[in-house]
């Protein structure tokens, strides 16, 4: 099995947290490219927070980093991070009007990159509406239901590549961690929500 070292310059508690997802900002890394436009739905949670961060980093200043969930906290820890071009507190369970809100944020263009990191059913066709076609669709949310993201991608005939949340890429550990030592704000965040 994979297995990570705990780094020695923060609580156990703290890394194990951002060890627990480490996955989605390694998959960010690799997934976004400068001056794209990034979605991240769930931004305010564990995963998305650090996605926003690693989002922000890759996309550069000629990026797009959205984020979007639903709770006032979420919101508000989103705000606080100061990582989002845009904010968008929205049910992702409602794809029309998450694509909607989408389209007038990015002046129609949608997005490059969509990263869903929610925890609940049912925001498959949230994530596929908000993308351009030939764009990329990440699920790490371990709610995504496969069939209905392939089948309601066919079914709408939208032409993104979809990938699956796979929680394991090499440096993963590393590039999670990092994130927290490169944002004193998210390090303060995470201290304070999940440690």
């Amino acid at each position: 099995g994979i297995y990570a070292k705990l780094p020695g310059d923060m609580p156990e508690k703290l890394a194990l947290a951002v060890l627990d997802v480490a996955g989605a900002p390694a998959q960010t890394a690799r997934l976004v490219k400068p001056g794209g436009t990034v979605l991240i739905i769930g931004g305010g949670g564990k995963s998305g927070l650090l996605c926003l961060h690693e989002a922000k980093k890759r996309a550069g200043i000629t990026g797009n980093v959205i984020a979007l969930d639903f709770a006032d906290s979420a919101v508000d820890r989103i705000r606080k991070l100061g990582c989002a071009n845009a904010i968008i507190q929205a049910d992702a369970r409602d794809s029309i009007g998450v694509m909607k809100r989408v389209q007038e944020t990015t002046a129609g263009l949608l997005a490059d990159v969509t990263i869903n990191c929610v925890d609940i059913p049912g925001t498959e066709m949230a994530s596929i509406l908000a993308t351009k076609d030939g764009g990329t669709v990440y699920f790490f949310s371990m709610a995504t239901s496969f069939t209905a993201a392939a089948l309601g991608a066919e079914g709408v005939g939208k032409d993104v590549d979809m990938l699956i949340g796979n929680g394991y890429c090499q440096g993963h550990s590393e590039i999670a961690i990092n994130c927290l030592r490169e944002n004193a704000v998210l390090h303060s965040i995470f201290a304070s929500v999940y440690a």
